[in-house]
């Protein structure tokens, strides 16, 4: 009767540990598809981004393209309680794409909610910028040839420039708003069909910035490996000519100032200028 007692015993413990190991590992449901993203406050070298948060999920995974039609690649991952972004350090009127997904780990095994919408945002000129178009052009509702066309443009329509953005290809292209037909537009014309505007060899008008740094260097070309010439203190005024980029992207404003009685024309760096 013991021998029976004790066999039983065995069986069920083996079969309790089959079905343990049988048995499937459960997973949770993947994250929802993140909504409400959208553009908030930006400045010449930061784009602010913020979406509708979740529960129950490990976190979020930020995505970035530099054009409409790019490839996207993960810049950041935030924690769950994060419901907002801010994208630093980008260099001024420049356009770009962002998209985000949730994301849960459970026992190792990550699962993923669907992509929001696509975002785009861009950074702030330094300054206004105006152009002219060479020729009769198309804009068009996205940068390249592919995109629907918004309206014609004719020869001489002065456009203002929001940013400069990229196609798929790499070819550089502006985001301009205009008014034609009566309407006030906003689309993408390439950059080598605008031209100059007002006469300025740089495609601005003359504006009035002030200095934002306590100390700021005046080099004598757009980067920081050119040679110092001046130096401005934090609440100087100075006239702007135009805007550069150096060899790494980062935007250089032109300025020209009088110290000690001469006129002084160099670069400094755009972030710390505040248009008047």
């Amino acid at each position: 009767m013991k021998f029976f007692q004790k066999t039983s015993k065995m069986l069920l413990i083996l079969c309790g540990i089959f079905l343990f190991a049988v048995s499937p590992i459960s997973v949770s449901a993947a994250p929802k598809k993140v909504s409400g993203i959208k553009c908030g406050v930006t400045t010449q070298n930061s784009i602010n981004i913020s979406w509708s948060g979740q529960n129950g999920i490990s976190g979020y995974q930020i995505y970035r393209s530099s054009c409409y039609e790019g490839e996207y690649k993960r810049i950041m991952n935030v924690n769950p309680q994060m419901r907002a972004f801010c994208n630093k350090n980008l260099p001024s009127g420049q356009e770009y794409y962002y998209k985000i997904r949730a994301y849960s780990n459970n026992r190792g095994h990550t699962t993923y909610g669907k992509f929001s919408k696509i975002l785009k945002g861009y950074t702030k000129m330094p300054y206004t910028q105006k152009a002219k178009v060479r020729a009769r052009v198309n804009m068009r509702k996205h940068a390249g040839t592919t995109h629907p066309v918004l309206a014609t443009l004719n020869t001489n329509t002065t456009v203002s420039i929001l940013c400069s953005a990229k196609d798929k290809t790499g070819g550089d292209w502006k985001y301009v708003k205009c008014t034609a037909n009566g309407q006030s537009l906003k689309g993408y014309i390439r950059s080598d069909l605008l031209g100059k505007a007002n006469g300025n060899n740089n495609n601005t008008m003359k504006k009035t910035a002030k200095v934002t740094a306590n100390s700021l260097n005046v080099r004598s070309n757009a980067g920081m490996n050119s040679p110092v010439i001046s130096n401005l203190k934090k609440g100087q005024t100075v006239t702007v000519l135009g805007v550069k980029k150096s060899a790494d992207g980062t935007s250089w404003t032109q300025v020209q100032f009088k110290k000690n009685g001469r006129t002084v024309k160099g670069y400094v760096a755009s972030r710390y200028l505040r248009v008047l």
